[in-house]
């Protein structure tokens, strides 16, 4: 269990003793000796194939029981902290004894109790006989399963010396539960990261108090600093998993699971492959000789810290779900600061007429889903299939019904509960707003009211999960009805870089809240794919640099196109859309505005979205992958930051992003 190569940062606002050099004075030795009590809860291994498991999972990948000689301790007598190394001489498996220390800090003429904790570098801060320590949703594979640098799971203990005495006997009980995740049985492609999602949305990860006198945990809502940061999150990646791994391994919060895990494997081959389970882990109370409560969890119950291990299985088994990207996103991310690649005029793949200037797609809405779109753009317009309106593009019908395209996103999301859809209804072929056609929405829309995460838009990620996000992109939407279904809606004309307020669809709970997009799409000049691309960037290029810590802003930035004018204003267009989407796509993809951006890109709504001879595979890339550059690019377990040379900002639970100066998300 060597420990991991952990920098701690503690809080400016708490008061705790920093980490201490020898003292220079009169003292006694004081030796100390630790064994590793068997403390954790062994539950089942369980196959995600359903093949038959173990009854009892192993502990050998790791050797928890066993000291080395790169572990260190962290021992403290309330006031001063020091680190030990094992005497090499003395390691015997889960008994060994630690280096002798002289310290004029230890009165031991007196009765003297101890504190230790293990890994001594995960310690944030002392305060009296109560540590600080965090356990983070990104992990790093090298930490916690490398020979070089294991990171076992934390570990306390608290020892008395009699008077006189010259040493101490810890016995370290763990405060952690640990998972394991094995996917040797993955061969045709490379594992880049695992996560593990808790499916009751109960916290796994967030900074965590420990007091060894009463053997209490406590984890909090923040982290203490001045950017007050939520730290807890539901889900825990670990990442730069070594070529040739067969496993990953996690360390959790002792919290009991009852809804059990979603676990989300991602390949270098940009593929995300997910297994759920709903057996719970964990039991109902907390039964450990070391580990007597756990506070601060909402929805959940403490445990005794358990090992559990998941062998994930084969990625070509028929339950295997694909491109299920939000799994690996931390649920305290607000919603709008992630980067969703969308489709514009979503459901045009099928599309009969006038094709070269209709179809916006190559795959269907449900294909869509599955390859990883999360955002649709859907124009119903007054014809209706039984009172359920056409979508249509222009003046010509998709042949897909506004009601079917929700079944599709709402089957999708039923089975796929890590991930959420942003919906844009818009009235298509219409000169002016109609009633009818608000009132044949609304009815459709109502239909899957309890698929709407309401008002999603305002909040984290965690209460979309499962839902659909969805905005009328018209003035007045309500027709007659006066229900609010938890929707949005605000006056959207086409235009560039224009700012609209977002309201709620009932007059009621209306609440502003600004939305940013760029809709310009008709272009006459040559130069088209550049001013497009000018406007692109521009759009991300303002709002993000002026905006990136706001909670009240969402954005919309549109890629498509075209040369000449609308099919409403029967002018015959220059460039098919074909064309179009392949210049623009291709403009976006070589501008260091977009690829060398650090931040959020916001939703981007994109033509001929995964298909390969427009670069819309390229796009989709670029926009998903923006939420793993932004969430975790340096930041791991305790990458640390000074924006403002004097507070540590960083070392919380991964939902936000610094690049050695700046934080750019603070606000929760």
């Amino acid at each position: 269990m060597a420990a991991a190569l952990f920098v701690g940062a503690c809080s400016s606002e708490e008061e705790v003793a920093a980490s201490q050099t020898e003292p220079t004075g009169a003292g006694q030795t004081v030796g100390f000796v630790s064994t590793i009590s068997d403390e954790l809860e062994i539950l089942p291994t369980e196959d995600l194939d359903g093949n038959a498991a173990a009854t009892r999972s192993s502990m050998s990948d790791g050797a928890f029981g066993t000291w080395s000689t790169t572990d260190k301790i962290s021992i403290s007598d309330g006031t001063l902290i020091y680190t030990y190394l094992p005497v090499e001489s003395s390691i015997n498996g889960a008994n060994c004894s630690f280096e002798s220390k002289t310290s004029s800090s230890f009165a031991l003429d007196e009765e003297c109790t101890f504190y230790a904790f293990y890994p001594a570098d995960a310690v944030l801060g002392w305060n009296g006989s109560t540590l600080t320590t965090m356990i983070y949703t990104e992990q790093d594979y090298t930490e916690n399963c490398e020979n070089s640098g294991v990171m076992g799971p934390y570990m306390a203990a608290a020892a008395t010396t009699t008077n006189g005495g010259s040493s101490a006997s810890f016995t370290f009980g763990h405060v952690c539960s640990v998972i394991d995740v094995d996917f040797s049985s993955i061969t045709s492609e490379t594992v880049d990261a695992v996560s593990i999602y808790a499916n009751s949305q109960v916290s796994i990860a967030g900074k965590l108090t420990y007091n060894a006198s009463t053997k209490a945990a406590s984890v909090y809502t923040n982290d203490g600093t001045g950017y007050s940061y939520s730290t807890q999150s539901e889900m825990i990646r670990v990442s730069n998993i070594t070529s040739g791994a067969t496993y990953a391994r996690f360390y959790v919060l002792p919290v009991a699971q009852t809804g059990g895990f979603t676990i989300t494997v991602h390949t270098t081959a940009g593929n995300y492959y997910t297994k759920s389970s709903s057996t719970a882990v964990g039991t109902a109370s907390v039964n450990s000789d070391y580990l007597a409560s756990v506070s601060g969890v909402s929805s959940g119950s403490a445990c005794k810290p358990y090992y559990k291990k998941y062998n994930f299985g084969s990625t070509t088994s028929t339950n295997v779900r694909t491109m299920n990207w939000m799994a690996m996103i931390p649920g305290n991310i607000k919603f709008n600061h992630l980067s969703i690649p969308g489709t514009h005029d979503a459901a045009t793949s099928g599309c009969t007429s006038y094709t070269n200037y209709t179809i916006c797609q190559d795959y269907t809405i449900a294909q869509q889903l599955e390859m990883g779109c999360r955002a649709f753009d859907l124009r119903p317009t007054t014809s209706t299939n039984n009172g359920d309106p056409y979508i249509y593009h222009g003046s010509y019908t998709t042949n897909v019904t506004l009601g079917e395209a929700l079944s599709a996103i709402t089957t999708f999301l039923a089975a796929n509960p890590t991930e959420t859809a942003f919906v844009l209804i818009h009235e298509e072929n219409s000169d002016s707003h109609s009633t009818d056609w608000s009132n044949y929405v609304w009815t459709i829309v109502n239909n899957y009211s309890s698929s709407i995460a309401s008002y999603g838009w305002k909040g984290n990620l965690n209460p979309c999960r499962g839902k659909m996000v969805v905005i009328f992109r018209d003035a007045y939407t309500d027709g007659t009805n006066t229900g609010d279904l938890g929707c949005g809606k605000v006056g959207w004309g086409s235009s560039f870089a224009a700012k609209s307020i977002l309201y709620g669809t009932s007059s009621s709970s209306s609440d502003s809240y600004n939305l940013w997009y760029q809709d310009e799409y008709e272009y006459t000049s040559s130069s088209y794919a550049s001013d497009k691309l000018s406007n692109l960037e521009t759009m991300l290029t303002n709002y993000i640099s002026a905006n990136e810590t706001d909670a009240t802003k969402l954005y919309v930035n549109n890629t498509n196109a075209i040369k000449g004018y609308s099919l409403l204003g029967n002018v015959i267009i220059n460039t098919d859309l074909t064309t179009t989407a392949a210049a623009i796509n291709s403009a976006v993809l070589g501008s260091t505005t977009f690829t060398g951006h650090t931040g959020r890109f916001g939703i981007m709504m994109t033509d001929f979205l995964f298909s390969s001879s427009y670069y819309g595979d390229q796009m989709f890339d670029l926009i998903h992958e923006q939420n793993f550059k932004y969430v975790y690019t340096n930041r791991t377990r305790c990458t640390t930051s000074t924006a403002s040379g004097t507070d540590t900002g960083v070392d919380v639970a991964a939902d936000e992003y610094a690049d050695g100066t700046t934080v750019y998300i603070k606000q929760r």
